[in-house]
């Protein structure tokens, strides 16, 4: 969360345009971060699995938190950003504007999104996982001490 954050300050923001190396490292990052993020909760053992809710949980906040930043902020957060549509003389800021409240609703549909569908999943596993330890044996005892 730290990663995405901070690539999304206006400061940080405009030196990755200004230099693409760092840019392209800067995404490389955050890729590796999020890749990380995501096999770690995949990977989790079924004993602990229910300690990824949480962890989905807060993320997925703190995501929401960015995107409604982006969505109600009054005025542009950054600068040139570097397209065609934002050259000097070509739009206005307003049109940037635009830009960065829809970057917001994009960013506030998908993510969300996908921290629900994997809280489900998991849910639905930890569910499924309770009822088959507490099925009876075929000998008709119940697994206690298993």
């Amino acid at each position: 969360m730290v990663l995405l954050w901070t690539w999304h300050s206006p400061a940080v923001h405009h030196l990755l345009l200004r230099s693409p190396p760092a840019g392209l490292t800067f995404h490389a990052t955050l890729l590796l971060a999020a890749l990380f993020f995501w096999l770690s909760l995949l990977t989790t053992s079924a004993a602990s699995r229910w300690q990824t809710i949480p962890a989905l949980l807060i993320t997925g906040k703190l995501t929401c938190l960015l995107a409604a930043l982006l969505i109600f902020a009054p005025r542009t957060l950054y600068r040139f950003s570097g397209h065609l549509a934002d050259a000097p003389g070509h739009v206005s800021l307003h049109h940037a504007l635009e830009d960065q409240h829809l970057a917001g609703l994009l960013m506030i549909i998908a993510c969300p999104l996908s921290y629900l569908v994997a809280a489900v999943i998991i849910t639905v596993q930890l569910i499924t996982r309770a009822e088959v330890s507490a099925a009876p044996m075929p000998d008709g005892r119940l697994p206690i001490g298993r």
